[in-house]
C-alpha cells in the first residue's frame, strides 16, 4: 500500500541522497533509518516528516556549510569545464553560446532554451555529462578536504557553534511564549517556522529573521500602557 504522504517521503529520500559528500556516514545512516520507519508507518503525518527533515538538516548543516566554503567557490566553473570536455563540438558550441554570458548550467538545463535549442540526443548528452562531472567534483572536493583537513575541521567546528547559537536564539523566543498564555500558541508557531529552516529542503534560519521576531515579541509582551 502506498503511503498517504508518499510525495513528502520521496522528497525526504531525494534530500538524503543529496547530502554533501563529506557528511559523516552515521548521519546518513540515521537519516535512512528514520526514512524507513516513517515509510513503514502509514499513520505518520506530514508534520512528522517535516520534523525529520529538520532534524537531519540541523545535523548536516555544519558539514554542508564547510563543504560549500571549501569546495563550492569555483564549482560552477569547474563543472562547466568538465562538462565541456565530454561534449561533441556542435553541442559544446550551443552550450557555450548560453553559458559564456554567465548563465549557470543548472539554470540553462531547466530553461525553455534547453528544450528549444537542442535535440533530445543533445540534451541527453549534456545531462549525462553533468552527472559524470558532478561525480568527479565530489571526488575532487574529498581530495581538497583531505589535503586541508585542519581547515575543513575548523569550518565544521565554526558552523556547529553557529547553528547552536541560532538555535539558542530560537529557544529564547519559544521561552517568551511562557510569559503570557495569550500569545503562547502564536509564538510557538513562529518558533516552529524558524526551526523548519533547518530542514534539508529549506533555507537556513537567518540571524536577522530571528532577531526581528525576538524584537517584535519583546515589544508585544512588554509594552506598557501610556
Amino acid at each position: 500500500m502506498t503511503h498517504p504522504h508518499q510525495s513528502f517521503l520521496d522528497e525526504f529520500k531525494i534530500s538524503i541522497d543529496k547530502l554533501v559528500p563529506l557528511t559523516p556516514p552515521e548521519i546518513k545512516e540515521e537519516a535512512l533509518k528514520i526514512y524507513k520507519e516513517l515509510s513503514e508507518n502509514l499513520d505518520a503525518d506530514t508534520k512528522q516528516i517535516h520534523q525529520a527533515l529538520s532534524y537531519v538538516g540541523r545535523k548536516e548543516l555544519p558539514y554542508r556549510k564547510a563543504y560549500n566554503e571549501l569546495c563550492a567557490g569555483d564549482e560552477e566553473q569547474r563543472l562547466q569545464k568538465l562538462v565541456l570536455e565530454r561534449l561533441d563540438d556542435e553541442v559544446k558550441k550551443k552550450m557555450l553560446a548560453v553559458t559564456q554570458h554567465g548563465v549557470m548550467l543548472d539554470d540553462y538545463v531547466a530553461s525553455d532554451m534547453f528544450e528549444e535549442q537542442l535535440t533530445p540526443a543533445e540534451r541527453l548528452q549534456i545531462e549525462q555529462a553533468i552527472l559524470l562531472a558532478e561525480d568527479t567534483l565530489d571526488h575532487q572536493c574529498d581530495e581538497r578536504a583531505h589535503k586541508r583537513q585542519a581547515q575543513y575541521d575548523d569550518l565544521v567546528d565554526h558552523w556547529t557553534k553557529e547553528a547552536a547559537r541560532l538555535q539558542g536564539m530560537i529557544d529564547n523566543l519559544r521561552a517568551m511564549g511562557d510569559e503570557d498564555p495569550k500569545w503562547t500558541g502564536e509564538i510557538n508557531s513562529v518558533a516552529d517556522r524558524l526551526e523548519e529552516g533547518w530542514s534539508i529542503v529549506e533555507h537556513d534560519p537567518s540571524e536577522e529573521e530571528i532577531k526581528k521576531e525576538l524584537e517584535y515579541w519583546n515589544t508585544v509582551l512588554h509594552e506598557t500602557e501610556e
